[in-house]
C-alpha cells in the first residue's frame, strides 16, 4: 500500500516545480487587473498545479524563491499592463495568489509531509517488529534451551559421582557434562548475536509454571526448598506470572551454571494486596564455578522494566540473590527507542509543517502592510472627505480648491459607468473616503472649464 502511494506521488524535478509555480502565480496580476473578464477561469488549472507541486516537489527553498520573485516582479508589472490602479490591482493580486495559489501549493506540501511521516513511521514500526521477533526468539533461546542445557550438565556431573563406574563411563560423563557446558556457552553468543537492544516481545507464551520447573531441578539433582504462592500467581495478569516464571528459571539457571551443588531457595509470595515478589537465593557453590554469561538479567530487567516491576540481582552474605518485585498488574512506563524514533520523526514533520506555513503567513502579512500602503495612499494624495465635498461651490476655480484638494495625482478612475462630462469641461476623480477605515468605491467628480468649477458630483460604488 504505501508502495502504490509513494508511486502516485513520485517527485518531481525541482525546476519542473518551480516552473508551475511560476506559470501559476503570474496568472494572478491580470486576473486582479481585468477580473471580470473570462480569464479569472485559468485560476482553476493554476490551483490544480499548485497543488501538484506542493504534493510533488520536496523542497521548500525553491517554492518560497519562486513565490517571492513573482510577487516582488508584478509591482512594477502592474504599473506597465495598461488600466487600473497599479498598488490596488498589485495588492489584489497578492490576495488572489494567497487564497488560489499559495494555500492550494500549501495544501499539497502538507499532504507530502504526512505521507513522509506514515512511510517512516511504518518504516520503524516494522523494524521494530522484526527486532521484537528476534528478541522474542533470543528470550526463548537463552530461557528453555539455555535451562535445559544446565540440567543436562548437573545430570552429567552427579553421574560422574557414582561409584559402580568405570573410567571409560566417567570419561563419557565427563565429556558429556563438558558439551553440555560448551552448548550452553555457544548458545549465549548466538543469543547476543540475535538479540536486538531493546526488549522482546511481551506476549504471554505459556510453557512451563514454576512448580513444574522446580521438579524438574529436584530431578535433575539440585536441593531446591520452594514456597509458592499459587494464587499470587493465579491472580496475578498473565504477563506478570509469566515475569515471575521467567525469574524463577533465571534463578535455578544461575545456581546451576555459577554454583552448582549448591542449595537453592525459591520463594515467590504476595506483596501487600496488588503485587508479587520473587526471591531465588543460592548457596555458595560447592563445586567448580563455570564462567559468567550474563544476559539472561538483563534481557529479564527490561521486560521487568516495561511491566512496571523491577530486578535486583546481587551477592548476599550466603551466596547469591534474585529479586523480582511487580504488582499484580502491568503498568508499563518508559518508552523504547523505536517510540522516541516515531516522536522525533512526528516532531520533525510537525517543524517542516510550520516552516511551510511561514509562506502563506509572511504573505498575509506582506499583503496586510501593502493594504496599510495601499491606504494611507489613497486617503492622503487621491481621496477628500464628504464635509470637504459639501463644502466645495461651483463656481470655485481650480486655485482656490487647492487648499482643500489632496496634492498627489487625482484619481483614481472611477469604478462604475458615469455620466458623461460638461461639454469642454477637465474631469478630476477624488476617492470618498472619510477616513482610513472607510472602504468604499465611491467616487467624487470634479469638472473644470478653464479653470473654474462647473459641475461637482457623486458617484456611487452601486
Amino acid at each position: 500500500m504505501l508502495q502504490a502511494d509513494r508511486a502516485k506521488r513520485r517527485p518531481w524535478p525541482t525546476p519542473l516545480g518551480a516552473a508551475l509555480l511560476i506559470a501559476a502565480s503570474i496568472t494572478a496580476l491580470p486576473v486582479a487587473r481585468w477580473g471580470d473578464s473570462a480569464l479569472v477561469l485559468i485560476l482553476a488549472p493554476a490551483g490544480v498545479g499548485a497543488y501538484l507541486a506542493g504534493r510533488r516537489m520536496p523542497a521548500l527553498a525553491p517554492a518560497v524563491a519562486s513565490f517571492a520573485a513573482i510577487f516582488v516582479l508584478s509591482l512594477p508589472a502592474s504599473f506597465l499592463l495598461p488600466g487600473g490602479a497599479p498598488l490596488g490591482d498589485w495588492l489584489v493580486s497578492v490576495v488572489i495568489a494567497l487564497l488560489t495559489i499559495v494555500f492550494p501549493w500549501w495544501v499539497g506540501r502538507y499532504r507530502l509531509l504526512k505521507a513522509e511521516q506514515r512511510e517512516s513511521d511504518a518504516a520503524l514500526l516494522a523494524g521494530r517488529a522484526q527486532a521484537e521477533e528476534r528478541a522474542r526468539i533470543a528470550d526463548d533461546l537463552h530461557d528453555t534451551i539455555g535451562h535445559e542445557l544446565a540440567l543436562i550438565a548437573v545430570q552429567a556431573g552427579a553421574l560422574e559421582l557414582e561409584r559402580d563406574l568405570n573410567p571409560q563411563q566417567l570419561a563419557r560423563f565427563r565429556e558429556l557434562r563438558e558439551a553440555a557446558v560448551r552448548a550452553s556457552g555457544r548458545l549465549r553468543d548466538v543469543v547476543q548475536m540475535t538479540r536486538p537492544d531493546g526488549p522482546g516481545r511481551l506476549e504471554p507464551l505459556g510453557g512451563e509454571d514454576a512448580e513444574a520447573l522446580i521438579s524438574g531441578a529436584r530431578e535433575a539433582g539440585m536441593t531446591v526448598q520452594a514456597e509458592i504462592d499459587a494464587s499470587a500467581l493465579a491472580v496475578a495478569h498473565p504477563l506478570i506470572a509469566e515475569l515471575a516464571v521467567r525469574t524463577v528459571r533465571e534463578g535455578l539457571t544461575n545456581a546451576v551454571r555459577h554454583a552448582p551443588g549448591a542449595g537453592v531457595d525459591v520463594v515467590v509470595s504476595r506483596s501487600g494486596t496488588s503485587g508479587i515478589t520473587v526471591v531465588v537465593r543460592s548457596a555458595r557453590s560447592t563445586g567448580s564455578i563455570a564462567r559468567s554469561g550474563g544476559h539472561g538479567i538483563p534481557s529479564l530487567r527490561r521486560r521487568a522494566e516495561i511491566l512496571g516491576a523491577t530486578i535486583e540481582a546481587r551477592p548476599d552474605d550466603h551466596g547469591f540473590e534474585l529479586w523480582l518485585r511487580a504488582p499484580l498488574r502491568p503498568r508499563p512506563v518508559g518508552t523504547d527507542a523505536t517510540d522516541l524514533a516515531v516522536r522525533t520523526n512526528a516532531n520533525s514533520a510537525r517543524r517542516r509543517v510550520l516552516q511551510a506555513s511561514i509562506l502563506p503567513v509572511a504573505i498575509v502579512a506582506f499583503a496586510l502592510i501593502g493594504f496599510i500602503i495601499v491606504q494611507a495612499i489613497t486617503v492622503t494624495q487621491t481621496a477628500i472627505s464628504s464635509d470637504v465635498y459639501v463644502s466645495i461651490s461651483v463656481g470655485s476655480t481650480r486655485e482656490e480648491l487647492d487648499p482643500v484638494l489632496p496634492d498627489g495625482i487625482p484619481g483614481p478612475t472611477p469604478l462604475v459607468v458615469e455620466p458623461p462630462a460638461p461639454e469642454g469641461a477637465r474631469c478630476e476623480y477624488f476617492a470618498a473616503r472619510d477616513g482610513w477605515l472607510h472602504f468604499t468605491d465611491a467616487t467624487y467628480r470634479l469638472c473644470f472649464t478653464d479653470g473654474v468649477l462647473v459641475e461637482k458630483l457623486h458617484l456611487g460604488a452601486g
